[in-house]
């Protein structure tokens, strides 16, 4: 889940002349909102938008059409890919303190008009709001107290379901709406799930339209419905990134209205423990980020048995192939870590996302107390080195 946009996922809309920007699925805020000189979406030559990564913001009008709102994950994005965002100062990145509502299973995070939005694993969706990263209060479930007829259709056609919300939310936004991407898991460790689709025109009104599912597997399948993530690509085409264990992390390409297009599937990365993709793109590379490991304490293991941590791979096509800083694909195991527990404070860490804010990267993912599980929000900055690799921080 998370990632960021294109136009996806950030605040903003889609500039309404020129080609849009990247901002592919999920988390974020960003710069603002655009070049000045404006593109569509980002793109300050007044052409075919720039990256848009994470977050809502305001651009200035441009030749490319009425600046945009940024997009997921940032807003508006540059002519040269955010090589000038998120750039490492030599520092260790540090987690910003928090305080309130700071539980988060999955977290999603986006921005829209001065104001972040943050969703997570639980009853209809849960999620809070904040107006400067570090203070956050509750906000309403995205579906309110009532499921979709549909889920409940789906459900009773399987034996011995176990279903008890949605799992792993994905928001962002693209072509002028607000999306979120969810999962619905029939039965806990089993590959009966469905990815489910819903949009709003604003986040502001907590109104979701339930577009059904895009994408389910039955149990017969050898990758997992799971786990959602948005991403686009240069030229602002949209793909879904998701998958959970089985034959690993897999990739479905979509239309401009968020749903599948086609039957292609591309398998992005694969390892013995792995789940929770997300799509970034930055300085000509996309990275996808990926958790690693044995999560969830109370689920058959206990606090000691965690082995959850994030790993990350870059490539210059969204399709891959990815690789890791040793040059080891990520389909065969590949991944450089990037987050993990200390054992200390920290037993375990992972399952992330991707916010841009202003001229800084930001991560987010959820930790695991040592002393009783419990899974807490974290925000660390995540600065690029100069060879393009994200810094380690956290956890």
């Amino acid at each position: 889940m998370g990632g960021y946009g294109f136009e996806t996922g950030g605040s903003s809309g889609m500039p309404s002349g020129g080609s849009g920007g990247w901002a592919a699925g999920g988390t974020g805020a960003g710069p603002s909102g655009g070049s000045p000189t404006g593109g569509a979406g980002g793109d300050p030559s007044g052409g075919s938008g720039g990256q848009v990564v994470g977050g809502a913001g305001t651009g200035a009008s441009g030749g490319g059409g009425t600046g945009g709102t940024g997009g997921d994950g940032g807003t508006g994005g540059t002519d040269d890919d955010l090589c000038d965002v998120g750039v490492w100062d030599g520092s260790a990145p540090q987690p910003l303190p928090l305080s309130g509502n700071t539980f988060a299973h999955d977290p999603t995070m986006i921005e829209a008009n001065g104001i972040y939005y943050r969703f997570w694993t639980g009853d209809f969706i849960p999620s809070a709001t904040s107006e400067d990263l570090r203070h956050w209060s509750d906000a309403p479930t995205v579906y309110g107290n009532r499921y979709p007829a549909w889920s409940a259709s789906w459900l009773a056609g399987i034996p011995n379901e176990s279903f008890g919300f949605p799992w792993a939310p994905d928001v962002s936004f693209f072509h002028g709406q607000y999306h979120i991407y969810s999962t619905f898991s029939a039965i806990f460790g089993d590959n009966v799930s469905c990815i489910t689709h819903l949009t709003t025109s604003d986040l502001g009104t907590g109104n979701w339209t339930d577009h059904e599912p895009v994408i389910c597997t039955e149990g017969l399948e050898s990758y997992n419905a799971i786990d959602a993530d948005l991403g686009l690509d240069f030229d602002g085409d949209a793909y879904l990134a998701f998958g959970s264990f089985w034959d690993g992390i897999m990739m479905i390409p979509l239309d401009a209205d968020g749903r599948r297009a086609g039957d292609e599937m591309t398998r992005l990365a694969w390892a013995s423990e792995i789940e929770g993709p997300v799509l970034f793109r930055r300085c000509g590379h996309y990275y996808l980020f990926v958790s690693w490991g044995l999560c969830c304490p109370g689920e058959g293991r206990s606090v000691d048995q965690l082995t959850y941590r994030v790993a990350v791979g870059r490539a210059t096509d969204i399709r891959g192939p990815y690789l890791d800083r040793d040059g080891r694909s990520m389909l065969d195991g590949g991944g450089t870590v990037l987050v993990e527990g200390d054992h200390i404070t920290w037993a375990a860490a992972g399952h992330s996302d991707v916010l841009v804010s202003g001229d800084k990267i930001y991560h987010l993912f959820h930790a695991y107390r040592q002393s009783d599980g419990g899974a807490q929000l974290r925000i660390v900055e995540l600065p690029f080195d100069d060879e393009g690799w994200p810094v380690p921080g956290g956890p």
